[in-house]
């Protein structure tokens, strides 16, 4: 179709391969370092894989809102939508891999006051239990004390055995045996069965002294383990936005006016194809393609009417 058109066309479909070129350019670059940073793809292979994909992806966007023939108020607004969503999106993950250096010094201070934040969080948990289980061992051994003073007033105590049987006692006017009962006491001296709950509460001191001394010990390597766990901790990207914009962007003006320079040429580069369309006169390309559209319809109408007008 463009070998009938004129050399407008043939400038037009350069001006938009030039577009497209440059946004799968950046695109492919964010979707390489995006995979290697935070998707966790070491190898170039499938790093260039989701390169591609991301390339892709934005070819088949521009392609949509280039090859749409016609105007339509809904359609031009959802090309402008989807434009600066693609622009935010871009300019944000291409801005922190800019940025990385930087980030990764404000990084350390962001992951370190949350790790004062949490050792300060775990730290009164494990005194809030320590206190509990303090108070509890100290209230056992208490009533540990009370039982020991009862069993020294009374180690032993006197148990009392009655033993019943039946003696023969002649016979009745019956002639049957006739029984009497004897009872025998035997009383012997026996630990006092308080010795056996004392035990029990020694049993249940050492539990409480045991665990008393994990917590300590918890307690004094637990900075220690708390700045580990968030140094070795995985980057996110939400992280790293955040810290981009907590620690960079709203505390130093330099940083925050180059920011949104580069944030504004990224948009400005995935506006570019959109406001072209906009700004621009239909070419004989456009014209040719909306002629052979309407040519079409109208055939099709002729022959529906035909089809009908015959039966």
């Amino acid at each position: 179709m463009l070998s009938e058109c004129s050399e407008a066309s043939y400038r037009t479909l350069k001006k938009y391969m030039s577009a497209i070129l440059i946004l799968g350019f950046i695109w492919g670059t964010i979707g390489y370092l995006f995979a290697g940073r935070y998707v966790g793809i070491e190898s170039i292979f499938g790093k260039s894989v989701v390169a591609l994909v991301f390339v892709l992806v934005i070819v088949c966007i521009e392609r949509f809102i280039i090859l749409k023939i016609g105007k339509s108020a809904v359609t031009a607004a959802m090309r402008i939508i989807l434009a600066l969503l693609m622009a935010t999106l871009g300019a944000t993950i291409f801005d922190q891999m800019i940025f990385k250096s930087d980030i990764e010094v404000k990084l350390k201070e962001s992951r370190d006051e949350m790790a004062n934040e949490a050792i300060a969080r775990r730290s009164g948990i494990i005194d809030e239990d320590f206190n509990r289980i303090s108070l509890q061992r100290d209230s056992l051994q208490a009533e540990l004390l009370v039982l020991y003073q009862k069993i020294n007033e009374k180690p032993f105590i006197t148990v009392t055995d009655v033993e019943t049987t039946k003696i023969p006692n002649g016979k009745d006017e019956n002639g049957k045996d006739v029984y009497v009962t004897q009872s025998q006491v035997t009383k012997t001296n026996a630990p006092n069965p308080l010795n056996a709950q004392a035990k029990l509460d020694e049993e249940t001191l050492k539990t409480y002294e045991e665990r008393l001394k994990e917590l300590r010990a918890e307690k004094v390597g637990l900075s220690e383990s708390v700045r580990k766990e968030y140094a070795d901790a995985n980057v996110g990207f939400l992280e790293e936005l955040k810290v981009l914009f907590r620690y960079i962007i709203f505390e130093d003006s330099i940083a925050a006016i180059f920011y949104l320079c580069l944030f504004l040429f990224m948009m400005s580069l995935e506006i570019l194809v959109v406001s072209s369309r906009f700004g621009e006169k239909p070419c004989d390309y456009d014209v040719l393609v909306e002629h052979q559209l309407n040519v079409k319809s109208a055939t099709l109408r002729k022959t529906e009417e035909n089809l009908v007008s015959n039966r």
